[in-house]
């Protein structure tokens, strides 16, 4: 059974799997650690067992106006093993909820011009392409975004 959550600061394990699965690297316990404490950055996982399905990369970016913060999508990744499940729509739904449920301006993420599955589960989740680049996908939580 695939299990969807957002890492936290005990996951170490879980981070360095993530990071050997879909970055083929290994990564220093430091890193691990400074990476887990930073409020600014979210990873939300898929497993099955012991086992990372996929994961998804987030950032919060503070603004420099009174608007509340952003948060930018960075990465979607689900092990070909697991694909077609629905796990990469789950995981950016569940991003989205919670950046909507922390009052976030809004949520979005830039994909390639020709990535038509990409771009079709964005649109299947209510993501709105910016006016100016086709490319660039958003979630409004608080705000729509100035043009």
């Amino acid at each position: 059974m695939i299990k969807y959550r957002r890492l936290t600061k005990e996951d170490h394990d879980w981070l360095k799997k993530i990071t050997r699965t879909f970055r083929h690297e290994e990564v220093s316990d430091t890193k691990v650690e400074t990476i887990l404490a930073n409020d600014l950055i979210r990873i939300y996982m898929a497993s099955n067992d012991d086992n990372v399905c996929g994961y998804v990369l987030a950032y919060v970016m503070p603004r420099i106006d009174m608007g509340d913060n952003m948060l930018m999508i960075y990465h979607v990744f689900v092990n070909e093993k697991y694909q077609r499940k629905h796990i990469a729509e789950t995981m950016v739904r569940m991003v989205i909820d919670e950046a909507k449920a922390l009052g976030m301006h809004y949520t979005f993420l830039i994909t390639q011009a020709n990535n038509a599955p990409a771009h079709a589960l964005y649109q299947k989740l209510g993501g709105q392409l910016h006016e100016a680049n086709n490319s660039v996908y958003y979630w409004y939580g608080s705000g729509k975004p100035q043009l």
